[in-house]
């Protein structure tokens, strides 16, 4: 039985506490959050005990630590909990810079122990399928992504943590285009370079509420990415397109509308391409395969998704994207990243 702690205690932790303690091998024993009320709610729901502070829950007799905190906490929470024999669960981006992320990610290999950070959008049933299509060839060669995703906000966003740099490090890039950036990656390799453009079109804050990447593999697939926080009717929309054919995965369920994904092979005769559809339940079970991959690898049964040395890559390119927007122009891999 893993014994799991959880750092913070706001929606994300509320989510990975009922993940854990939901499931057979792990139990949820101690919860910290700088709202003593918010960490006492979430610790009697779990029945779990209090930490008085971060500093306790990392020194006490845990296996994991869940870090789901604000962007500003995470790296320095992780990096101590795998330097005290913690294995450890951090959301994602892992950190608020590129230093940050690699400090944690130096933690897990001088510890052993293992960091997975939160991409759990590789577990959405729509998402599972079409990357079986793209790896079992199914659509041919892959040539293309077109990938969104965003939600509008709400009155008062642009004074909230996620646009505050301080907290958040960036903006709309960081937050959820962090996950097309984690499946483009997934589904077509490493990218070779990126340009693009971040823009702050509605939202008055010193962070991007729009970002437009376009990021090429060395072989020349293209992955068109658009996050954004003035897509005023939520969106989750990511399409593949293969020299036989593509498929798309829309959808997140709740306030992203049903899951579903769409396999489509091109006509040789042209016209209309033949498509098959498959629908999902409304029920989110991504937290709880992703939950389980993470246990799994933690006892040597496989390599889980989005470990600390792949998600460190995906905030690189976050960062060259931001150069790339910055100097408006194409940054290369190879282009030093000392930031």
């Amino acid at each position: 039985m893993y014994k799991v702690g959880i750092v913070g205690a706001g929606r994300m932790g509320r989510r990975r506490a009922a993940t854990a303690h939901a499931h057979p091998a792990s139990a949820v024993t101690l919860i910290y959050d700088e709202h003593a009320a918010a960490a006492a709610e979430l610790a009697a729901e779990c029945g779990a005990a209090v930490a008085a502070s971060q500093e306790e829950l990392i020194a006490a007799d845990l296996d994991i630590a869940v870090v789901a905190t604000t962007h500003d906490a995470l790296a320095p929470i992780s990096t101590t909990a795998l330097l005290a024999g913690k294995h450890v669960l951090c959301e994602k981006p892992l950190g608020r810079n590129l230093q940050e992320a690699r400090q944690a990610v130096a933690a897990a290999e001088q510890s052993g122990r293992v960091l997975k950070v939160g991409y759990n959008h590789r577990y959405h049933p729509a998402i599972q399928k079409l990357h079986e299509v793209c790896t079992a060839g199914e659509i041919g060669p892959l040539l293309s992504i077109r990938a969104r995703y965003g939600h509008g906000g709400r009155p008062g966003y642009e004074r909230e943590w996620r646009t505050n740099p301080e907290q958040a490090g960036g903006g709309e890039l960081l937050d959820q285009g962090a996950h097309l950036i984690d499946l483009a990656k997934w589904l077509l390799g490493d990218f070779a370079e990126v340009t693009g453009y971040a823009e702050t079109h509605f939202w008055d804050a010193p962070v991007e509420d729009n970002a437009y990447g376009l990021f090429r593999t060395a072989t020349g697939q293209i992955a068109s990415l658009h996050a954004s926080w003035t897509q005023w009717k939520n969106l989750f929309s990511v399409e593949v397109f293969g020299r036989d054919g593509y498929v798309c995965a829309e959808g997140l369920g709740g306030a992203y509308g049903p899951e579903r994904a769409v396999v489509g092979r091109r006509n040789p005769q042209g016209g209309a391409p033949d498509s098959e559809r498959f629908d999902y339940s409304d029920e989110d079970r991504s937290w709880e395969l992703e939950w389980a991959d993470f246990l799994r690898g933690l006892a040597g049964a496989g390599t889980p998704y989005s470990l600390g040395r792949e998600a460190l890559e995906t905030m690189e390119w976050i960062y060259r994207f931001y150069r790339a927007a910055a100097e408006k122009r194409s940054v290369r891999r190879e282009e030093s990243l000392n930031m």
